[in-house]
C-alpha cells in the first residue's frame, strides 16, 4: 500500500483544543519510516512539521518569522497523537502561516524533501541549514515574478528533456541575473521559448558574445498553453523522480522554481502546456552565428537588449554539438 503523502496525513488531522496551560499544542500524526518527524496542526489548522529534537549544548539557532512561514527551534510542546495521547517533548516547529490549500500541499511537499534530506537523526546545526531552506523558498514566493511563466517552462521541458537531469539541474542557473540558463564546463545554453510559433527571441548583448573558449547556444522552443497538456506542477514532480537520489539538487529545484515566479507559484503550478509541440519544436543555434550586434559597445553604453528574427537560421545537428564539446551530451535530448 502507497505510503500516503503528507498533505493527505495533515488532511486527516482534527484541529486540537487550544487550551494547553500556555504550551504551545499540536494535533499530529507521524510519517511512516520517519520516526523523528510528525505531521500537525495548531489550534488555527495551520499546518506544521514537528522534528524531534535534542537539546545539544550551546545556544540555539534564533526563530525566524516570515508573512507565510514561522520557525522555533527546541521548542517545548504538548502534541497529542491519533490514539488521544498526549506527551510533551522538544520539538523544532516549521508552520505554515497561509491556510490556503495550494500553499499548505506546497508547503508539505518542501517538508517531505527536506525529512529525506535530513534523515531521521539530524543535527542541530543540520535542522538550522534546513528550515533556512524552507524559509528562503517561502520568502521568494511573496515576491513579484521575475521572468515569464513561459520562459520558466522552457528551461523545465528541457530539463526533462535532457540525457541527465541530473546533471542538467547541477548546471541550472541559480541567480536571476545569470547570462545563460545553464552553464557546465565550458558548455553554456540559454533557453528562449516563443508562444507565437515563430523563433523571434530577445537575446543580450552579453549573451551574443559569450567568453573567450566557451561553446554558448540558445535552444528554442514553441510553447502553448493547452488544458489537457502537462501541467508545471506534473512536469517539476517528473523532473523530481528522476533526481531523487540527490535530494540537494531537489532543494535546488523548488528553491529556483520559487524564486522565478514568486507570488504566482500557487496558480502558475496548475498551467499545462503542450508536450508534443515543446519537443518537437526544440531546437539548437550557436549564439556566435545569429543575427546579434558584436565587438565591443562605447564606453557610456551597456544592458543592450534586441530582438532577433530565427525564423531562416539553420539549427545544429545535436550529435555536431556534442562533437564540439562532450558537456552537450547531458544537456541535450537522446533523439
Amino acid at each position: 500500500m502507497k505510503e500516503p503523502g503528507l498533505f493527505a496525513i495533515y488532511e486527516g488531522i482534527a484541529v486540537p483544543d487550544s487550551a494547553s496551560a500556555g504550551t504551545p499544542f499540536f494535533a499530529v500524526r507521524p510519517v511512516a519510516e520517519h520516526s523523528t518527524y510528525f505531521v500537525g496542526k495548531d489550534a488555527s489548522a495551520r499546518a506544521c512539521l514537528l522534528i524531534a529534537t535534542a537539546n545539544e549544548f550551546g545556544r540555539k539557532p534564533p526563530p525566524i518569522r516570515l508573512e507565510s512561514l514561522d520557525a522555533q527551534f527546541e521548542l517545548a510542546c504538548v502534541i497529542k497523537d491519533p490514539t488521544g495521547k498526549v506527551r510533551e517533548g522538544l520539538f523544532t516547529v516549521v508552520r505554515c502561516r497561509s491556510l490556503e490549500a495550494e500553499t499548505i500541499r506546497y508547503f508539505l511537499s518542501v517538508c517531505r524533501i527536506i525529512m529525506r534530506h535530513l534523515g531521521n537523526a539530524p543535527s542541530r546545526a543540520s535542522i538550522a541549514e534546513a528550515v533556512r531552506r524552507i524559509a528562503s523558498i517561502f520568502q521568494s514566493i511573496k515576491k513579484p515574478p521575475v521572468r515569464s511563466l513561459n520562459g520558466l517552462f522552457g528551461e523545465l521541458f528541457m530539463i526533462l528533456q535532457s540525457r541527465s537531469s541530473t546533471r542538467a539541474v547541477a548546471a541550472w542557473r541559480i541567480d536571476q541575473a545569470s547570462r545563460y540558463d545553464f552553464a557546465s564546463g565550458d558548455v553554456r545554453i540559454d533557453v528562449k521559448s516563443s508562444a507565437v510559433r515563430i523563433r523571434k527571441h530577445t537575446f543580450s548583448y552579453d549573451q551574443c558574445n559569450p567568453p573567450p573558449g566557451t561553446e554558448a547556444v540558445v535552444a528554442s522552443i514553441m510553447v502553448e498553453r493547452i488544458p489537457s497538456g502537462i501541467s508545471l506542477d506534473s512536469l517539476i514532480g517528473s523532473i523530481e523522480e528522476r533526481i531523487a537520489g540527490v535530494e540537494d539538487l531537489v532543494l535546488k529545484l523548488h528553491q529556483v522554481v520559487a524564486s522565478t515566479l514568486g507570488s504566482s507559484l500557487s496558480e502558475s503550478l496548475q498551467v499545462s502546456f503542450d508536450p508534443r509541440l515543446a519537443a518537437t519544436s526544440l531546437e539548437f543555434f550557436d549564439l556566435r552565428e545569429i543575427p546579434a550586434l558584436r565587438g565591443p559597445l562605447p564606453p557610456s553604453v551597456s544592458d543592450v537588449r534586441f530582438t532577433v528574427d530565427m525564423s531562416g537560421l539553420v539549427p545544429m545537428d545535436k550529435e555536431a554539438l556534442i562533437d564540439r564539446n562532450p558537456h552537450f551530451w547531458d544537456l541535450v535530448p537522446d533523439e
